[in-house]
């Protein structure tokens, strides 16, 4: 019996005629991800990601107009991972400001570990052309945004202590934004028990009031 061709991305992404352009233009997005991530952005090329692929470079501008391009496109589908999923962040009110810091929290760390998030917080945004830096940027302030609107609602309803809102949001950010240059998702540890250590970590740091 002759051996079995191994599947290459590109052949797996053909699911129907009518989603293959989508499917295909998500394996590009995928693929250019962790590439940029592992070898950098201004090292990589449009002929890297077709080799990746097993497709010519020719290809790829059928799906994306420049390298610029794809970065951005891997940028906003992680920044829209917070801020547009498919579940919306329970809005203020519903629950207590600790309950919805927790939701928080597991959500951007099943972001920063998957493709696109890292792709956004291991490559920044300089590489970036002024119209989609000043996009990518405004989506990771909304981001931030939504930590402090949190924080602070916790200050209100007693289950946060924060005395500085924008220092503590910057602490909880440097701890999350470092995960993806130490965490491997084949590692010991799952990423629903890293999200639970950064919770009882985050819940140390910034404890209820007292009654």
């Amino acid at each position: 019996m002759p051996k079995a061709t191994p599947k290459r991305p590109w052949g797996e992404a053909i699911q129907d005629r009518g989603e293959q352009f989508e499917l295909k233009r998500q394996v590009v997005l995928r693929t250019a991800a962790r590439i940029y991530t592992q070898r950098g952005f201004h090292e990589t090329t449009l002929a890297d990601i077709a080799d990746e692929l097993n497709i010519s470079k020719p290809t790829l501008y059928y799906y994306f107009r420049s390298k610029d391009e794809i970065l951005f496109e891997c940028h906003r589908l992680g920044i829209e991972a917070i801020t547009d999923g498919e579940t919306p962040m329970p809005p203020p009110g519903s629950g207590t400001a600790r309950e919805r810091l927790h939701e928080f929290l597991r959500r951007y760390v099943r972001m920063v570990v998957d493709d696109f998030g890292t792709c956004l917080v291991m490559t920044g945004t300089n590489a970036l052309g002024p119209e989609n830096r000043a996009e990518v940027v405004g989506g990771r302030r909304q981001i931030d945004g939504m930590l402090r609107e949190i924080l602070e609602e916790g200050a209100r309803d007693g289950t946060l202590v924060c005395d500085d809102v924008k220092l503590t949001s910057m602490f909880v950010f440097g701890a999350m934004n470092w995960i993806p240059h130490w965490y491997h998702r084949d590692g010991p540890v799952s990423v629903e028990a890293l999200s639970e250590r950064l919770i009882a970590f985050v819940d140390r740091a910034v404890p209820p009031a007292r009654s």
